[in-house]
């Protein structure tokens, strides 16, 4: 679901948009669904983010850390922003909090918001 409509205004408002919560406390795969997700791993949690379809186009992710560890989300080939294996990996800095919000457009993870992750 890219949005949805909000009938009053006749508008799509982000606060329209259901969005899933989601813990991860363990290495793995991090679904292609509006959702946020909360690394709670201890140590460093390796996560990937699998390509999205067109038909995902407007699917927001926001991923944050409830721990202190340097987390790594990586975006296989096609990198965050376009930028294919030049900015696949996204390394956070190791502090409660750091995170970033990715939405799906063209097949592509395009970065909105960044709190302390490198991407390289």
């Amino acid at each position: 679901m890219s949005s949805m409509l909000n009938l009053k205004k006749n508008v799509a408002e982000d606060s329209d948009i259901v969005r899933t919560l989601v813990v991860a406390a363990a290495n793995g795969a991090i679904a292609i669904q509006n959702s946020t997700v909360v690394i709670t791993k201890g140590t460093a949690a390796a996560m990937t983010l699998g390509t999205p379809t067109t038909a995902q186009n407007g699917t927001v992710i926001t991923i944050v850390s409830a721990t202190a560890a340097a987390h790594t989300v990586t975006a296989g080939t096609i990198g965050f922003n376009a930028g294919n294996t030049g900015t696949d990996v996204g390394t956070f800095g190791g502090a409660i909090g750091d995170g970033m919000t990715v939405v799906a457009y063209a097949g592509e993870w395009l970065v909105t918001g960044n709190i302390n992750v490198t991407l390289a």
